[in-house]
């Protein structure tokens, strides 16, 4: 995708789908940790599990869209333009950003299958993406683990450049992402 400095932001599809995947990527992460601070065996415990997969299968198809997305459109021009060496960590970094979206999920429906247990989406059952493997559970588990504590290392980076070029840098970075009623 090239950017062009006729477009200033991006389509308000894309703008929505990216903060949206903000407030999703958060209620994944909080399940989780919420999942983790209850003790064993209780049924919240279980539903805040099955929250985080619901979760996480809503964002799988809004990741993939998003990635169809920012293949077909334009990618508004940052002004002033930055180094190119942010310009190629910022790509590195977007890209691992969606190999976190799309791949999280689909390690997580293999852990799970892999485990032995039926996933299913809000009731409706989804097919195994593994068979019955201790062993690829475990690998999926540990894949699975170690993806979602990077994406608290990378989700942030990625705000934080956000941030530094908006209020240090100034340049149109964030802008590009607003929606209109918070653009200038």
């Amino acid at each position: 995708m090239k950017s062009t400095a006729e477009v200033t932001h991006y389509p308000s599809v894309n703008i929505a789908l990216h903060w949206a995947t903000l407030i999703l990527m958060i209620a994944i992460y909080a399940s989780i940790e919420w999942h983790e601070s209850l003790p064993r065996g209780t049924d919240l415990r279980r539903q805040t599990e099955d929250w985080h997969i619901y979760l996480g299968l809503i964002l799988l198809p809004m990741a993939l869209y998003r990635f169809y997305l920012i293949l077909n459109a334009p990618i508004p021009a940052i002004l002033p333009a930055p180094p190119q060496w942010q310009m190629l960590s910022s790509k590195a970094l977007k890209v691992y950003l969606y190999v976190l979206m799309i791949g999280m999920p689909l390690i997580g429906w293999v852990m799970v299958s892999a485990q032995g247990h039926a996933v299913s989406f809000f009731g409706l059952p989804l097919p195994a993406l593994a068979a019955k493997s201790e062993g690829l559970a475990d690998l999926a588990k540990e894949a699975h683990e170690l993806l979602g504590t990077s994406g608290y290392i990378f989700i942030t980076l990625h705000a934080a450049a956000g941030l530094y070029h908006h209020f240090i840098v100034k340049d149109n970075t964030l802008r590009r992402l607003l929606p209109k009623f918070m653009q200038p």
